[in-house]
């Protein structure tokens, strides 16, 4: 029997935000913002749309938490004619830490000095741009705050979920999992919980083929014993799978919920008081081990799958 992860949860039980709120933490730790970016008026001339005037410009690094202050000023380039040379290159634009998933521009109108949305780069590895907008063409402006969140902690909010849901077993945030057989039981242990659905059960046939048992032959018992059962539904049977390893490939959907408030607070106050302890010397914690906090480890106790007496 094998339990494997196949998707990944799309949050976290925690953001970044309520960790540093819970722990006392210093914002200074956040994603910093981006330097400088080098502006030149594009050569070989040509005409293009940037307005006559001098403009400056300026980078933020994007995350999946959200977005930093605006980063370092550029100095000013100036179009003397748009329709000599109206066209600005722009090279070494930063590039962010492991957690950064793009970057934004930002340019002022001609003589200008609020910082408007030029251009959204969805990587963290081009460094050029041209720009060849208009200043009518500019969005909204840079932000002011730092929204990314801390690379750190973010790393830490995850390490700390999955050391607690292997302590536990139980997924806290919606994730999809595989169980795979080699052969049906008349009733099948889930290990994983809590199970919110079935997604498919498939074996394959005594011809080889895979196939997919109808969801009406079947019935998903919740919580039993501290595990989750699987069994035919009444007058029902499991089909006869080939006699080979990994015959039988359950797919299910486990975990409270898609978002943090979903999980319950004992494993979100660990998670914290982990992220917590852990975010002055990490390499326990990222590496899978769990902070040792005799008081607060016993919040788990209630969740783990095989009590604790």
């Amino acid at each position: 029997m094998t339990l494997r992860i196949v998707t990944e949860p799309a949050a976290e039980p925690l953001t970044v935000a309520e960790v540093m709120a819970w722990s006392k933490i210093d914002s200074s730790n956040q994603e910093p913002a981006p330097g400088a970016v080098t502006v030149a008026l594009a050569a070989p001339a040509a005409p293009g749309n940037v307005d006559n005037g001098a403009h400056r410009y300026l980078a933020t690094f994007t995350t999946a938490a959200g977005e930093t202050q605006a980063g370092t000023v550029s100095a000013a380039v100036t179009v003397a004619d748009k329709t000599v040379n109206g066209k600005v290159a722009l090279s070494g634009i930063p590039i962010g830490g492991a957690l950064v998933t793009g970057r934004k521009l930002y340019r002022t109108i001609a003589g200008g000095s609020t910082y408007l949305l030029l251009a959204t780069i969805a990587d963290n590895t081009t460094t050029t741009y041209l720009d060849n907008i208009a200043d009518s063409g500019l969005g909204a402006g840079a932000p002011s705050s730092n929204t990314a969140g801390d690379p750190l902690l973010t790393w830490l909010i995850t390490c700390a979920r999955r050391v607690a849901e292997r302590e536990t077993g139980r997924a806290l945030i919606t994730q999809t999992w595989e169980l795979v057989l080699d052969r049906f039981a008349r009733e099948i242990e889930i290990d994983m919980l809590p199970v919110a659905s079935i997604t498919s059960v498939k074996y394959t046939d005594e011809d080889g083929n895979l196939q997919t048992v109808d969801a009406a032959d079947y019935v998903l018992e919740p919580e039993r014993l501290l595990s989750a059962w699987l069994r035919p539904a009444f007058e029902k049977s499991w089909p006869t799978p080939r006699r080979i390893e990994g015959a039988v490939v359950i797919r299910f959907a486990a975990g409270y919920g898609a978002a943090g408030a979903s999980v319950p607070a004992e494993l979100r106050t660990w998670i914290s008081a982990q992220v917590a302890a852990a975010s002055k010397s990490p390499e326990g914690l990222m590496a899978g081990n769990a902070v040792a906090l005799p008081f607060l480890d016993r919040l788990l106790d209630t969740y783990r799958r095989r009590a604790i007496v």
